[in-house]
Parts: structure tokens; C-alpha cells; sequence
């Protein structure tokens, strides 16, 4: 996360982007990513990162990963990049300034020592010194300038002026396993830094110039240089190490700025997004009389009926013709009458001994036998019979029944107040949070690393 890191300081401290020129972290994704040209001209390759200014500027190059072989060249990329950093032992690397100027521009560095003795060697190295004849005159030149390590662990610069070659040495400052430095160019100096993250230390060697000397338009190259006692090629391989991370600005920059750019290279981008929590609150209560319940009258409702005799009781009765029957002279018959007493009807009946309508109704003895005395004839005739129906009754009137229920409301005696909270959202915001928090092994910092025989210098 050292580009997140670096890109959040940066927007931090500057507002944007726009000073970064090139940033390297060295991940290794695909080796189709970090192979340039065609065949037979391959060379091994660094994108600069999209955090910068222009990434389509400053492409870096592994200067001793070259091959007219594909294959071959994709086979060695992951070895110069393995563990995420760039091994120097395997390859320099060399950036084009692509419109920088070797004399203005600022430069951090996080490079780390291999286990082991330590050589001295060129970290960053862009000097160049030549001749020119003027006038007859043999006059020497320069451009650029180089930064490196001591066979005891020092930091260096190495410039050339008008009165020749110059190296200053950091002696103050104990390199550890690994070091982020940084190298800032003005007109006249330059300004080499080590920062102490943990005991919140900055260490600087001012180094005075000439601007002419150390004007460069062309190449910053890491691992090596064209100028230097062991070396005059910058594909030797100079320094026993690898480079973590590398981010280069245009334009001088205070040692102190720098160290504050490089918490982001080390440290990791942390961000927690905003949110946004809805609560309720009460603003105020509205009242609302409460009026006393109680029975407001009353609702009378059938309960049942009650009968009320009014009158003795009476007979009744009624007759129904029946089929006609045939009686004979002197057999015994009933002879029905009806009575009509107001609301009572009834009817009333005499018996009476069967003569022919024939007969006059007159007897005349025929004999000397009984039936024949009373004088009746042995003959018979159809009389019209009834059915009876009897009954008593009894004058009555009949009463409804009521009974009372209570109606129950609302009265006009307040009883009290009821009040009711009257609420309102409102939103509690937490905002956004981002930052960066050192995650390096510590280990790998301590001023302990590098040992020497019978003294540490």
C-alpha cells in the first residue's frame, strides 16, 4: 500500500499530485507488463506509477535485463523483482528525467543492505565528467552528481566543481538494514537526509554547488554510474542491495517535508468511509383533554311478557258437517244447534228418536210387538251428521316486559391531560476517516546493523 500511502501525504500536504513525477514500488505482476521493444531488442522495464503526475513519462529500465529472446527475457524479470523490490545485485535501473532537471528536483529513496559485508557502491548516480578544449585549453566539465554508501556504512555525495572532484560523508548518521533517505537538489547545494521514523529524527548534509556542474537533463541511474572509481558504465553493478520503493518530484523540497512524504512509502493507507445514523428526538408534547366516562342514562329493552286474566271461563264449542248417516224409524239421533253469545260461540244438541219425514210424523200402532206398538215403520232415511268440537275460554290480555340497562359515554367532567411526545429525525454523522500508519518490521530499522572491527563508526 506504499502508493496509497504516499498518494494520501501527498494530497495532504501539497493538494494534488502534480509535483510527483515518478513513483516505483517494484510489485511484479505479469513479466508482459515489464517488457519493452520488439525482437530482437528487448529490454527489461519499470512503469511508472498511475499515482504520478504523468505516467506515460519517466518509463524506468532494468539496464542489464536486454535479450533478443523473449522467453529468456520473461524468465529473468521475476528474479529482479522477487519479494516486491528491485534487486541491484541482478540489474541497475535507470530513470529518464523526460524534462527534470538533475539540479532541481527532490529524490526519497527506501533501499535495504543484503545480509552480509557491506561494499561501498552508488545508490543514485547520474555524474558524468568530460573534457572540453577551449581556446587551445583543456577544460574539465561535469553534469550530475552521485549518491552512495562507504565500505563503513556512510552515506556520500560525490560532485565535481570548479575545483574538481569533492565527496562529502554523513558521518553522523548509522545506516540500518534498511534506510529511506532523501536527496534534494537547488541552485546551489544539495541537501542529503536520513530520517529516524522511530526516535522522530532527521539527519541532513548540506553539500554546496555549482548549478552549472550538476545541470543533468538526460538520466538518474540507481546501482551504478558513469563516474566513479570503480566504475565508469552505468551497467556495473555497484551496490550490495535492493531498492524498495523510489518516488521522484520536480523541484526542491525541505528535508523536513520529505520525511512527512515518506510515513506514506513506509506506512500503510488506511479508509474508513462516513456514515450516517438515523435517530428520533423529541421536539415538544401535545395535550388532550381527557373527559370523565360514566352512565349517561338509561336504554329499556324487551325482557319477555306477562298474561293477565281478565274474565271467567267460558264454554265453547263448534260443529263440522260430518258424512251423512242413514237412520231407521225410532233409532236415536242428535239434532245440533248453534248459539252465538257475542265472542262466545257454542252449540247445543238434542237427542231425539229417528221418524220418516214421510210419516207426518205421526204413529200409528201396527201390531202387537213392541216396535210394531209404537208404531213405527221399518224404514230408514239419511240424516246429516257432525263432528263436535268443545273448549273453554277465558278472556286475558297480554303485557310486555321491560328491562333497564344503563348507557355508559363520555361526560363533561375533565378528568385530567394526556400528553403525547412529538418526535423529529434527525441524522448523526461520523465522518470519513483515512490516514497512514507505519507497518514496517522495526527490526530491519534499529542502528544495528552494520559492525565493524573493534569500532562501530
Amino acid at each position: 500500500m506504499s502508493a496509497q500511502g504516499l498518494l494520501f501525504k501527498i494530497q495532504e500536504n501539497l493538494g494534488s499530485n502534480q509535483r510527483l513525477s515518478a513513483f516505483y514500488d517494484f510489485i511484479y505482476s505479469s513479466s508482459e507488463d515489464n517488457v519493452e521493444g520488439t525482437v530482437p531488442s528487448l529490454t527489461g522495464i519499470q512503469k511508472n506509477s498511475a499515482i504520478s503526475n504523468d505516467s506515460s513519462l519517466h518509463t524506468g529500465f532494468l539496464l542489464n535485463i536486454v535479450s533478443d529472446n523473449g522467453s529468456e527475457i520473461s524468465g529473468q524479470i521475476p528474479i529482479a523483482l522477487q519479494n516486491d523490490k528491485l534487486d541491484l545485485t541482478y540489474t541497475n535501473f535507470q530513470v529518464p528525467l523526460d524534462g527534470l532537471n538533475a539540479n532541481n528536483l527532490a529524490a526519497l529513496i527506501d533501499f535495504e543492505f543484503k545480509d552480509g559485508d557491506i561494499d561501498d557502491g552508488i545508490i543514485l548516480g547520474c555524474l558524468k565528467t568530460g573534457e572540453e578544449t577551449i581556446q587551445s585549453f583543456d577544460i574539465e566539465n561535469s553534469e550530475g552528481f552521485n549518491i552512495g554508501v562507504t565500505d563503513r556504512g556512510h552515506l556520500f555525495c560525490q560532485t565535481f566543481g570548479p575545483n574538481g572532484d569533492s565527496i562529502d560523508v554523513m558521518y553522523s548518521v548509522e545506516l540500518s538494514k534498511r534506510n529511506l533517505i532523501a536527496v534534494s537538489t537547488a541552485e546551489s547545494f544539495i541537501t542529503l537526509s536520513s530520517f529516524d521514523y522511530f526516535n522522530n529524527l532527521v539527519r541532513s548534509l548540506e553539500i554546496p554547488v555549482d548549478q552549472n556542474y550538476i545541470s543533468s537533463n538526460s538520466v538518474l541511474n540507481f546501482g551504478g554510474s558513469d563516474s566513479y572509481f570503480r566504475s565508469n558504465n552505468n551497467t556495473d553493478k555497484t551496490f550490495s542491495g535492493s531498492l524498495n520503493n523510489l518516488a521522484i518530484f520536480s523541484g526542491y523540497m525541505e528535508e523536513e517535508f520529505l520525511k512527512d512524504l515518506g510515513e506514506g512509502i513506509l506506512g500503510d493507507y488506511s479508509y474508513t468511509a462516513g456514515t450516517e445514523t438515523i435517530e428520533q428526538r423529541i421536539t415538544g408534547y401535545s395535550e388532550t383533554i381527557v373527559y370523565r366516562t360514566g352512565i349517561t342514562g338509561y336504554d329499556y329493552v324487551p325482557t319477555g311478557t306477562l298474561e293477565i286474566i281478565t274474565a271467567r271461563e267460558e264454554f265453547t264449542g263448534s260443529i263440522t258437517s260430518a258424512s251423512d248417516e242413514t237412520k231407521v224409524e225410532g233409532e236415536r239421533y242428535y239434532k245440533y244447534y248453534t248459539l252465538n253469545n257475542g265472542n262466545i260461540q257454542t252449540f247445543y244438541k238434542e237427542e231425539l228418536g229417528k221418524l220418516h219425514s214421510d210419516s207426518g210424523y205421526i204413529y200409528y200402532p201396527t201390531g202387537e210387538d213392541a216396535y210394531d206398538t209404537l208404531g213405527l215403520n221399518d224404514v230408514s232415511e239419511s240424516i246429516s251428521a257432525y263432528t263436535e268440537t268443545t273448549g273453554i275460554i277465558q278472556g286475558k290480555i297480554s303485557i310486555d316486559l321491560f328491562g333497564k340497562t344503563p348507557l355508559t359515554g363520555v361526560l363533561s367532567e375533565v378528568s385530567g391531560v394526556t400528553q403525547t411526545p412529538l418526535e423529529e429525525s434527525y441524522s448523526i454523522y461520523t465522518l470519513a476517516s483515512s490516514g497512514v500508519s507505519m507497518s514496517v518490521d522495526s527490526e530491519d530499522f534499529k542502528k544495528n546493523f552494520i559492525y565493524y572491527i573493534g569500532d562501530r563508526s
